[in-house]
């Protein structure tokens, strides 16, 4: 590489790592954080019109789209749903089923990721008593060390018991995220062909 190049390239990379996202430092999972779910990655164009306005797919919308809901049934109400349509019926409410399923996984996508913003701050809130008790249990005389044991052992318990409890719940987004995927490619199979 030419000299030229080289300090052009060493000017430029403050600035490159610059304009990289930062981490939210709310956002306690490993996964990365994806705010919203686009349309665009699972279902090609957009549906025309509302999936509320249109009965039929709400209630199916109803059916497939709480959490609880599990993958397999979510998928059999979309069968049981997409069989007895017409070939048009199915170009123009089987969009509609999937924009609804997407509305409804992002809504409640947002509440879980709150939820876990929620748990951060609450973690790095119990982490900082944590150290500050440890920091009063050093300088503390003997008489006073009893209760404050006592008081770490229980912070620092409620602390490791809930980072237990991280992993599990930072996988509810990815099983929304799986299981809209799932809607989304059961839908489009039930699409007639052009």
């Amino acid at each position: 590489m030419r000299p030229a190049a080289l300090l052009l390239l060493a000017a430029l990379l403050p600035a490159m790592a610059t304009a990289q996202p930062q981490p939210d430092p709310d956002w306690p999972c490993v996964q990365r954080l994806v705010p919203r779910l686009a349309a665009g990655v699972l279902w090609p164009g957009l549906a025309e019109g509302d999936w509320h306005g249109e009965p039929s797919v709400a209630a199916l919308v109803a059916r497939i789209a709480p959490r609880g809901v599990e993958e397999p049934t979510g998928l059999a109400a979309i069968h049981d749903f997409a069989a007895p349509l017409g070939a048009e019926a199915r170009r123009r409410l089987l969009p509609l089923a999937f924009t609804g399923a997407l509305e409804e996984t992002n809504r409640q996508r947002d509440a879980l990721i709150e939820q876990l913003r929620r748990f951060a701050r609450r973690q790095r809130d119990l982490a900082a008593q944590v150290r500050g008790l440890e920091a009063e249990l050093r300088a503390a005389p003997e008489p006073a060390r009893e209760e404050l044991t006592q008081r770490h052992f229980f912070a620092a318990k409620s602390y490791t018991d809930a980072e237990r409890t991280l992993r599990y719940a930072c996988e509810a987004p990815v099983r929304l995220e799986a299981r809209l995927g799932a809607y989304a490619r059961a839908l489009r199979a039930a699409l007639p062909p052009d």
